[in-house]
């Protein structure tokens, strides 16, 4: 059970990074001026919560799965 309480404070961690990531890149991208006619900085704030996302994406995965695990358990030992 130890290890599946590491597994959901270590996904629930990856969530709330990659959310605060998110936020960042998203006001990086609301604030850069619009003038500006090199794309490079859009690209590198795009990337970024593309890359963000992708890990948001890995860190619900392994909340569900350890979700999973611990309904598992009290199936099979209630």
């Amino acid at each position: 059970m130890n290890t599946t309480y590491s597994v959901l404070t270590s996904a629930l961690g990856g969530i709330q990074q990659n959310l605060r990531g998110l936020k960042a890149d998203a006001h990086r991208l609301a604030t850069t001026a619009v003038e500006r006619t090199d794309p490079l900085e859009l690209a590198d704030p795009l990337v970024s919560a593309l890359q963000h996302q992708r890990g948001l994406e890995a860190s619900a995965a392994a909340l569900r799965h350890a979700d999973d695990a611990i309904g598992t358990l009290l199936d099979t030992f209630a």
